[in-house]
Formats: structure tokens, C-alpha cells, sequence
């Protein structure tokens, strides 16, 4: 059924393929098919960054302003922190799923084209280039927050376990030197996230 889709989207395709040919842009737009999901990534993103800044948040309360009773401080920092996690790994699965959806479909425009010729199947493959660079350029920006997310939650993981251990003001007082040094990090994940943002904004026109 997801391949007779694809087949039956293929005259809107080479309109666009001639409508691209005749005017160059400075960002390509992909065609729909070839991003579906992005939206529900995209809005995964700011979920998770909203979540980010929650789990931050509670985790300066937890040291810097230590109650008496920081026990209640340590579990919202953990609490948030655990939403995070949860979030984080359902953005990952839609991920996942939207690139194994580009993937099959830039396959199936590819043999699409092999059934045309001449000024057609040139600009075809034109616009077909042009798109994988796009999603190319997508990928890049989230190997790009991959590469900070993933060592920033294993630190603010392995703080959550060591308060767990430890769920004393004394525990949060040893932990701080090391958050503080995790908590530095959450401008470059946030801007590696807006980065990821804006090149699904770029991908799907404005979709």
C-alpha cells in the first residue's frame, strides 16, 4: 500500500522536479513523501527541549539552593530527569521511522526516473540530487546534537544514580563541582537542537 502511494505520487514529483529546473532557490524543499513524519520530530525536539530546561532547573534548585528537606529537591531532579529520558527515546523511534521513510522513497524515485527521459529525467535527477544533499544536510545536524545529548544525559544519569545512593545534603553538596559541569553544557545542546529545528523547517517548506 506505502509503495502504490509512493507510484501515484510520482506525476506531482516530476512537476516539481521541472518547477525546481526552471527556478533555483537557496533552500530545497523536499517532497512530501520523502519527509513524512518530520513534523512529529520536529515537535518531539521542543518537547525535549522544554524537558531539558525542567531537568536543568530542578537540578541548579537541587544545588544551589539547598532545603532541608533536599531529598524532595533530589527527587524532582530525578522525576524530571526520568521524563526526559522517556521523551527522549520516543523522539529517537520517530526518528528512526522518518528515515527509514526517506530511504524507501528516494529508492523508489530513483527507479521512478529510469521510466523517463530526456529534459524530464534530467531534471528529475537534478531535483533528486538536490534533496538527498537537503536530507544529507538533516542528517548531519542531528549526528551534530547526537554527538552532545548523548555524553550530557549520561552525566546527568550518572549524577542521578550517585543521589540515589546518596540522597543527602552532603551527597548533593559532593555532586555539585560535576553538574555544575553538565549544566555548562545545556546552551550547546539546546542550539544543536534548534539547528536540527530549522533544517526541518528548511525540508519541509514550511509544511
Amino acid at each position: 500500500m506505502h509503495r502504490l502511494a509512493i507510484l501515484r505520487s510520482f506525476p506531482v514529483l516530476v512537476g516539481v522536479a521541472l518547477a525546481a529546473a526552471g527556478c533555483a532557490t537557496t533552500k530545497t524543499e523536499l517532497p512530501p513523501k520523502a519527509v513524512e513524519g518530520l513534523l512529529a520530530v520536529r515537535n518531539g525536539l521542543l518537547d525535549n527541549k522544554a524537558q531539558v530546561q525542567k531537568t536543568t532547573a530542578a537540578a541548579r534548585d537541587m544545588i544551589e539552593n539547598p532545603r532541608q528537606d533536599v531529598g524532595a529537591q533530589i527527587g524532582a531532579f530525578s522525576s524530571a530527569l526520568s521524563k526526559l529520558r522517556d521523551e527522549t527515546g520516543q523522539t529517537r523511534e520517530l526518528g528512526a521511522g522518518m528515515k527509514s521513510t526517506a530511504d524507501e522513497y528516494f529508492a523508489q524515485w530513483d527507479q521512478q526516473l529510469k521510466t523517463v527521459s530526456g529534459e524530464l529525467a534530467a531534471a528529475g535527477q537534478e531535483r533528486r540530487a538536490e534533496s538527498q544533499a537537503s536530507f544529507a544536510k538533516l542528517e548531519k545536524s542531528v549526528a551534530a546534537l547526537r554527538a552532545v545529548y548523548a555524553p550530557f544525559m549520561s552525566d546527568l544519569e550518572a549524577t542521578d544514580r550517585f543521589l540515589k545512593a546518596d540522597p543527602t545534603a552532603s551527597g548533593v553538596k559532593a555532586a555539585a563541582p560535576s553538574l555544575h559541569k553538565v549544566l555548562d553544557k545545556e546552551e550547546d545542546v539546546l542550539a544543536r537542537a534548534d539547528d536540527v529545528i530549522a533544517e526541518i523547517d528548511a525540508v519541509r517548506g514550511g509544511r
